[in-house]
């Protein structure tokens, strides 16, 4: 840092307000930058801001030292307190919704109503898209979640970009029933259950590939994008990885639970989760031909699951109107929920 005298420049003047302190741009807070913090703050700085115990200046004999471990510490203290401060400006916590009474659902609460509650930058980012023709619809993402991929159960499939608004970059009407569509390693080709066969497209609709080994159809699909493997799973149950670098069918599973309609992938350890017309949860890698574990998580038909970001808890939704939260390190069902 260089001294005041040293870095004002010749003819400069440095305008002071009534404490004497230079004029700087003041935080938008309660206190605004003021030597007194609110509880509200206090509380902020205490529990979220505060690095500890500091350095002691006590027992050094060294002047130089000394000043500069008291100037490092009033640093980190101001550092401190701005934060807590500025929090208002710069939030990490996720919002949400609250209802006012027990009578109202959130459920209810629509798009239009929200962009007249938050900020600009947010409402400018709410748009409605109608797709009531060709539908219903399957969605997939990119991993960075740039661009998202809808298929149309009637033929429809369309490729769009997030950024900037919502924008349609390709789409095709493949005129075959559409099951379920997946992106691949990234947003260059996306995968199409159709009809009978499973088809490669690229990001500008072109077929680059006809996979008729997965036949009699697929239901779902899901890529391994660590493994550059891509899964499917039939009416008939049977579950087959596919290696997307050569083409060929590297394992095959026979989960003998009858038609299968729902699968996800494990984001942190690749297992895929299979629900079940019993009601039943299995997991499966392809280097076993039996399920690593089985789970029965509803008295009805697995309708979804839904798997963390971190890969510890699971989802289930069933169609006896259940909704089931479970631990997956201990297969134990944390929260249930009923409709």
């Amino acid at each position: 840092l260089q001294r005041r005298d040293q870095a004002r420049p010749e003819g400069s003047r440095t305008v002071m307000g009534k404490a004497g302190s230079s004029s700087v741009p003041r935080l938008l807070s309660s206190s605004a930058g003021s030597s007194k913090l609110t509880k509200a703050e206090k509380r902020r700085l205490n529990t979220r801001y505060s690095r500890g115990e500091g350095n002691t200046s006590k027992g050094v004999t060294k002047p130089v030292l000394k000043r500069s471990i008291k100037r490092q510490e009033a640093k980190i203290s101001a550092a401190e307190r701005q934060a807590a401060q500025a929090e208002v400006l710069q939030p990490t916590e996720a919002g949400y919704l609250e209802a006012e009474g027990p009578l109202e659902r959130t459920a209810r609460v629509r798009q239009s109503q929200l962009a007249g509650m938050v900020d600009v930058q947010t409402a400018q980012k709410a748009y409605d898209v109608q797709l009531d023709q060709l539908g219903p619809y399957r969605v997939a993402f990119t991993p960075n979640g740039r661009r998202v991929l809808l298929g149309g159960r009637k033929g429809h499939v369309a490729v769009a970009q997030w950024e900037g608004g919502f924008r349609v970059l390709s789409e095709i009407q493949v005129r075959e029933t559409v099951r379920d569509v997946c992106f691949l390693h990234d947003h260059t080709s996306f995968a199409v259950a159709q009809h009978k066969n499973l088809y490669i497209y690229d990001q500008n609709g072109t077929e680059l590939h006809c996979l008729r080994t997965h036949r009699p159809q697929v239901n779902r699909l899901a890529f391994l994008r660590y493994h550059w493997l891509l899964a499917t799973v039939g009416p008939q149950g049977a579950l087959r990885y596919l290696d997307v670098s050569t083409g060929e069918n590297v394992a095959e599973h026979r989960t003998r639970l009858g038609d299968c309609d729902c699968m996800r992938a494990n984001p942190w350890n690749a297992v895929l989760h299979l629900g079940h017309s019993n009601g039943a949860v299995t997991l499966w890698t392809p280097n076993l031909a039996e399920p690593v574990a089985k789970l029965l998580c509803h008295k009805g038909a697995v309708a979804d699951v839904a798997i963390d970001r971190g890969g510890r808890y699971m989802a289930t939704a069933g169609k006896d109107g259940t909704l089931k939260v479970w631990d997956v390190r201990t297969f134990r069902p944390l929260h249930s929920y009923t409709t």
